[in-house]
This record gives C-alpha cells, structure tokens and sequence, in this order.
C-alpha cells in the first residue's frame, strides 16, 4: 500500500489533475484549502478535502494544523498547487520537513523565483533575453520611468505575494496610468514596469532532478485571460524548441532549482525574439494538457522523489489543443464591452466569432472527465455565480446614490 499524498492548494485545474495523476497509480491524494472562502473539491480521485487556517492571517494555526494532518495520516510527499501554497511552504519550511518530503526546494532557492526582478537579474547573467524592467515603488515613479519605455508597458506585482490586486495589467497610454492610479499611490511590494513584448505565450515545463532534465513539455497559448495577455485559458501542446529547452535548463540550473517549474517566454513572430518572462517554481495551470499529451509531471515527480527512475516517453502528442472552460468564459465576459465603441472593437469581435472553433469536439478541456465529472461541474457553477454577483454589485453601484 503506498502512503498518501497531500496536495496542498485547492485550486481545481491543478490540485484535481494533479489528484488524478497520482490516483491512476494507485497513490491516495488529500487537498488541503488554506482559505475558508476557499473551493472544497470533490472529485474521484480526492479522498478528502480539508481546510486550514490562512497562512498569512493564521501562521501559528495553519502550521499546526498541518503538522497535525501530517502526523495522523502519515502523508510522504506534500506538494504545493499554487503560489499561495508554495509560499506557506517555504514560511514553514524546517517545520514541516520534519513530517514530510516537500515537493519544493529550500527557501533560499523559491525565493529567488517569488522575487522576480532576482529571477530577471540571474537569467541576464545566463545571456537569456529579458524585457526592459524599472521597479516602481509609488505612482508617481510609475509614471515618471513609463516615459522611458514604449506604450503600451505591462505592470506586475515585483513579487509572488498571497494577496495581488492584479497578476499583470497592460496600460496604454500615460492617461491610463493617471486614470488607474490617481492621487498617490505607494505599491507594497514594489511593483515591474516592462517593455510590452508582442507575440505569443510560450511556456517550457520542466522537472529536474539532481540539475539533469528528467521529463520537458512545451505548450504555446492560443488565448489569455485577461485577453490583453495573461494565464492561458486555450493552449497547443508544441515539439520542444532545443534552444528554449537548454536556455531553460542553464536558468534552473542557475537557480539551483529542484522539481518541476515552468520558464514561461514571449515570442514573437514578427522579430523572430524571445523574451524570458518568469518562472512559476510550482505545478502550472495547463498541466492537464502536458499530461493528455503523454508527459505525466506529477506521477514522474513522485517516482523521483521515492528513489525511480521514470519512463517517460521519448514523444508527446503535437498539436493537441485543449480549453480552461471557466477561464474561457471569464474572458467572454470581459471581451464583451470592448466589442463596440472601443479602439480594439475591431479585432475583439473577431476574436469573439471565432470562439466556436475552440468549442469544437478536436480541443479538449483541461478539467472535464466523463467518469469525474463533478470538479468542472463545480467551477462553472462557480464562475457563472461569481461573474453574477460582480454585475450585480456593477448594476447596484450605478443605480443607488452614494452614502
């Protein structure tokens, strides 16, 4: 009987796909929530989800609850589904070694990929190409270094923290800047202001072990939520690009990284450049595509951390596309505005028209399983709950006079 799994981080398109991975091979998976707001996933290959204090309001108590899990049901392997769950790993790092293997360097090393302008300043090191980066502290020196780069830039929080307002925001215009952020504003953590690098998201999955590539995929993303550019909600599984693959592999290396990351690109066509954009050091929001392709992260990642060598497959499947039904639908949604009197009008329209092609019986969902179908059942119910609530709150705002 093999001893369970704990995933930590209940989001739905990586704690399930990650669940069902491990299930397949006969391995138990528990998801812990560390919010209470959080979703309880119920899925056939989850044997129970809990919840835990928040590791930021609640330290002292999501560690000892953890611990306490840890110690009651004999977990060996606690891997961490999201940015929120890899933090609160590396925060209570010595603790929880002490129980468990973690699925997750030390923190020296996360750290060095949670703060992203140390990401940036090692891959220059490694000769990799990097957008044009200022750190901004406050708005006004936001909007003072903006006049140094081309519009549009894109601005992004300078460190992978519980709480963002937003993980990336085009702006276009040094009116948008004043229009966003009136007054001032001071950013804690500070934020990156970059050079807007067209073309399209490429991401590079990777797990090392001991700095040897055991298992790479590549996808390229088709659509982005927001739309302006952001999480893939439409992706195409690639060959890998043996240049991509070894820039990649000298960063992680650089970074002294251990266990799956994704080295996540901007290419554009046009140009015919590259631009490194960050390392997520955790399990990705697409992984469900890596592994219908043939590439099975989470089952490799457990066999090396138990001392076997994985087989994995000299070839994936190319061209497979597959859609984040939820996240499809959030972009709809913000798509929808923009289709009249808007300067984008245009090509949103034409953005939106195509949309039944990627609705088509060739693309596959990165959540749906007919014989689990509950998890996907779950998060559209979800979304189309919170999308309502939000134009609510829209249509209350514009109807009632303010107190």
């Amino acid at each position: 009987m093999k001893r369970p799994v704990l995933v930590l981080g209940a989001v739905p398109r990586t704690a399930t796909v990650i669940a069902r991975s491990l299930h397949a091979h006969g391995i138990p998976v528990d998801v812990v929530a560390t919010s209470a707001l959080g979703p309880r996933l119920a899925s056939r290959a989850i044997r129970h989800c809990t919840q835990v204090p928040a590791s930021d309001l609640a330290p002292n108590q999501f560690v000892d609850s953890l611990c306490t899990l840890l110690r009651k049901n004999q977990y060996d392997m606690l891997i961490p589904a999201n940015d929120n769950a890899l933090l609160a790993t590396t925060h209570h790092y010595e603790e929880l070694k002490k129980f468990v293997h973690l699925a997750s360097p030390p923190p020296h090393i996360v750290n060095r990929v949670l703060d992203k302008s140390v990401t940036l300043d090692i891959a220059r090191k490694c000769g990799l190409r990097v957008p044009q980066t200022f750190t901004v502290t406050d708005s006004p020196q936001l909007a003072q270094q903006a006049s140094h780069l081309r519009f549009p830039v894109i601005l992004k929080p300078g460190e992978k923290v519980r709480h963002e307002e937003f993980k990336v925001r085009r702006l276009d215009s040094a009116n948008e800047i004043a229009r966003i952020f009136p007054g001032h504003r001071v950013f804690s953590p500070a934020m990156l202001l970059q050079e807007y690098c067209p073309g399209e998201g490429l991401g590079v999955e990777i797990l090392i072990h001991d700095g040897e590539c055991v298992a790479v995929f590549q996808h390229r993303r088709l659509k982005e939520l927001p739309y302006t550019g952001g999480v893939g909600v439409v992706a195409v599984s690639e060959a890998p690009d043996p240049e991509l693959v070894q820039s990649s592999m000298t960063l992680l290396r650089a970074l002294e990284w251990e266990g799956v990351a994704m080295v996540e690109f901007r290419h554009d066509p046009v140009n015919r450049s590259t631009s490194l954009l960050e390392v997520n050091g955790r399990y990705w929001g697409t992984l469900s595509l890596a592994i219908q392709a043939g590439v099975d992260f989470p089952f490799y990642h457990w066999q090396v951390a138990h001392g076997q060598r994985p087989r994995v497959p000299p070839h994936y499947a190319v061209g497979l596309r597959c859609r984040w039904t939820a996240g499809y639908i959030r972009r709809l949604r913000n798509i929808l505005p923009t289709c009249f009197f808007s300067r984008t009008s245009a090509s949103s329209r034409r953005d939106l028209l195509g949309s039944p092609r990627d609705f088509a019986s060739s693309v596959r969902d990165f959540l749906w399983s007919d014989s689990d179908p509950m998890p996907a059942l779950f998060e559209l119910a979800t979304t189309f709950r919170d999308l309502a609530a939000a134009d609510l709150r829209s249509l209350r705002r514009r109807l009632l006079p303010p107190f």
